[in-house]
C-alpha cells in the first residue's frame, strides 16, 4: 500500500454533491468544524500508537454499559468533547453569522433572565436559518459545482442543549417495627364501632331545649302526647290517694287511663313507632310497664312489637342503653335475648358495642343462649374480642362471671366486686392487680377452671379475618390487665393464629417492643403447663 504524506500546503476540499443538497434541505442548520493541521508526521505517530489505542479498546469493550462506551469512544474521535469544543470555540472566539460575538452557553446560569432587547435589527436563530436555507437552495446564485465563498459559508455554532434534570430516587427508611406496622394495619380495618358515652354539659334548661329538639321532633307521635296525658292522669291518681278522695273517681280515673293505653297499643306514630317504643327512648320504666300489662291481657307477643324500620323492643332498649330495671321488665315480658340483628350482632354484640350499663349486662348473660357467645358477626368478632379490642375489662369481666355462676351453679370463681380495693389505685391498676395475683394461686382455682368445654372455646374463640384469639389481641395491644385477666381463666397461649403466631411466640419475638411485664411470659408458661397436665 502506497502511503500518501500531505504537506502542510496542502488542503483537502469538500466538493458539494447531490446528496449534500438532500441533506441540507432535511437539516437546515449546519456546524461547520475547522480542519485540524497535519504535520508530515501525523500518520507515523497513529500508526505508532496503534498497540496503545488496540489496549484501550479491549478495556473498553470490557464494560458492561454500552452508553459508557459510547461516551468514551466519542472523547478518543473528538465528538462531544467539551475540551475540544472549547478550544474551537475559543479560537474562532465564538462568533456567529453576523460577525457578533456569542456567549459561552456553559458558562450561562438557568436562572439568569433573558434580555428584553428589541429583535428588530439583530438576527434571530429562525433568520440566521432563512438565510442559510436560501444560500444552500438551488435558486441561489451559487453554482452546484463550485464551493460557496468563505464569507457566504461561515459557520452557525449552535448553543449547546439543556439536558433534563433527573430526579434521583433516594430510598427511605422507614423507622417503624413491623409490630406497630401490623397494628396499624389492623385499626384501620377496624369496622365496627364503639359508642362512646359523652360527659353532660352544665347547661341552662333553654339551651338543653335547644339541643333536645331534633330527637324529639324524629320522636314525637300523637302518642307520645297521649302517654303525656297519661302521666298527669297518674299524678292525679296520687293526688286522689294522698287526699283520700272517693274511691269510685279514682277508679274511673284509672280505666279511662288504661283504655286509652289499649286503644293505642298497635298504632303506629308518623314516624313508625308504637307507644311502647317511645317510653323505652324516653326512659320511661312506668309507661314500659303498662304497655306490657296491655300485650299480657291481648295475647299480643311482645317480640312482634316492631317498628316500621323492623326493631323490636329489647333491640331499642340495647342501643340507647336503657335503664337496666327497664330492661330487665322487658326480658321478664319474654323479649328473646338470642334474636340475630342487623350485620350478624347478637344483643350482646349490640350491649357491648353502645357500652350499656353493667346491670343491663348482667341481667342479658343470665337469660341468653350462651352458644351466642361464639357468635362472630360480619367483622368477624365474638362480643369478647369487641371488649378486649376495646379495653372494655369490666364489661368481659362481667360476661365470665356469669357464665361461672350457670355452670357452676353458684358463685363465679372470682368475686373481685367483694374485695377492698386501694383507693390511690387506678380502676385500670387495681383490676390488674387482682388478676395477678388470682395467676399466682392458679394451682388452687384450677379444678374449677379446668375441663369446662363451652368456656374454653368462647375463651379460645378465633376471629374470622386472621385467627386471633382475644388474648393475642391482649398481648398486641400492650394490654397488661387484660393478659392477667384471661391468663387467670385459663385462657391457651399456645393457640396459633392464621400466619402461625401465637400469644405466647408473639410476646417472645417482640418482647423488646411491648411494653407489657415479662412476668406475662411466666404465667403463660404456667397456663400451658395445667393445660397440658
Amino acid at each position: 500500500m502506497k502511503k500518501v504524506l500531505l504537506t502542510k500546503t496542502q488542503r483537502i476540499e469538500r466538493v458539494p454533491c447531490a446528496t449534500d443538497l438532500i441533506l441540507k434541505q432535511t437539516a437546515p442548520v449546519r456546524v461547520v468544524a475547522a480542519a485540524a493541521p497535519l504535520n508530515s508526521n501525523a500518520y507515523i505517530q497513529r500508526k505508532s500508537f496503534q498497540s496503545v489505542y488496540e489496549d484501550i479498546f479491549r478495556l473498553l469493550l470490557r464494560i458492561p454499559d454500552k452508553g459508557m462506551q459510547q461516551r468514551v469512544m466519542d472523547a478518543i474521535n473528538g465528538r462531544g468533547s467539551d475540551k475540544a469544543s472549547t478550544t474551537f470555540t475559543s479560537q474562532l472566539e465564538k462568533q456567529c453569522y453576523c460577525g457578533a460575538s456569542k456567549a459561552n452557553a456553559s458558562t450561562q446560569t438557568d436562572e439568569e433572565p433573558r434580555p428584553s432587547t428589541s429583535y428588530r435589527h439583530h438576527a434571530t436563530p429562525n433568520s440566521l436559518q432563512k438565510l442559510l436555507l436560501e444560500s444552500d437552495s438551488p435558486d441561489s446564485g451559487v453554482p452546484s459545482g463550485t464551493s460557496p465563498s468563505p464569507a457566504r459559508s461561515a459557520p452557525l455554532i449552535v448553543a449547546k442543549k439543556r439536558g433534563r434534570k433527573r430526579n434521583n430516587c433516594v430510598p427511605k427508611v422507614v423507622k417503624v417495627s413491623a409490630a406497630e406496622q401490623a397494628q396499624q394495619e389492623r385499626e384501620d380495618k377496624q369496622l365496627t364501632p364503639v359508642i362512646i358515652k359523652k360527659k353532660k354539659l352544665d347547661l341552662p334548661e333553654p339551651a338543653i331545649k335547644e339541643i333536645q329538639r331534633p330527637i324529639s321532633e324524629r320522636r314525637s307521635s300523637d302518642i307520645s302526647n297521649i302517654s303525656i296525658d297519661v302521666e298527669q292522669g297518674l299524678e292525679a291518681v296520687d293526688t286522689f290517694i294522698r287526699d283520700g278522695t272517693d274511691k269510685e273517681q279514682l277508679k274511673a280515673l284509672l280505666v279511662r287511663i288504661m283504655t286509652n293505653e289499649f286503644k293505642t297499643a298497635r298504632v303506629l306514630s308518623p314516624e313508625g313507632l308504637l307507644p311502647i317504643h317511645d317510653a323505652i327512648l324516653k326512659g320511661d320504666t312506668n309507661g314500659v310497664k303498662r304497655q306490657i300489662f296491655t300485650c299480657t291481657h291481648t295475647n299480643v307477643n311482645i317480640n312482634e312489637m316492631l317498628s316500621a324500620e323492623g326493631e323490636d323492643c329489647l333491640e331499642l332498649a340495647l342501643v340507647n342503653d336503657a335503664d337496666p330495671e327497664l330492661v330487665t321488665d322487658l326480658l321478664k315480658a319474654g323479649c328473646l335475648p338470642n334474636h340475630i340483628y342487623e350485620n350478624s350482632n347478637t344483643a350482646l354484640h349490640l350491649a357491648v358495642i353502645n357500652n350499656i350499663n353493667l346491670e343491663s349486662i348482667r341481667e342479658l348473660m343470665l337469660r341468653i343462649d350462651l352458644e351466642l357467645l361464639l357468635q362472630t358477626n360480619d367483622d368477624g368478632y365474638t362480643a369478647l374480642h369487641l371488649t378486649v379490642r376495646h379495653n372494655q375489662y369490666n364489661v368481659a369481666e362481667t360476661i365470665l362471671d356469669c357464665i361461672d355462676k350457670r355452670q357452676l351453679a353458684g358463685e363465679p370463681v372470682y368475686e373481685r366486686a367483694t374485695e377492698e380495693t386501694d383507693p390511690k389505685l387506678a380502676p385500670e391498676k387495681a383490676f390488674a392487680k387482682y388478676y395477678e395475683r388470682a395467676c399466682d394461686r392458679l394451682e388452687l382455682t384450677k379444678h374449677r377452671l379446668k375441663d369446662r368445654r363451652l368456656k374454653m372455646d368462647i375463651l379460645n374463640a378465633v376471629e374470622s379475618r386472621a385467627g386471633n384469639t382475644p388474648l393475642f389481641f391482649a398481648v398486641e395491644q400492650e394490654q397488661e390487665h387484660f393478659c392477667y385477666f384471661l391468663l387467670a381463666h385459663m385462657c391457651d397461649p399456645d393457640q396459633e393464629n392464621l400466619s402461625g403466631h401465637s400469644p405466647k411466640s408473639f410476646h417472645y419475638e417482640y418482647a423488646r417492643i411491648l411494653r407489657i411485664n415479662l412476668k406475662i411470659s411466666r404465667v403463660m408458661d404456667k397456663v400451658i403447663g395445667i393445660l397440658n397436665g
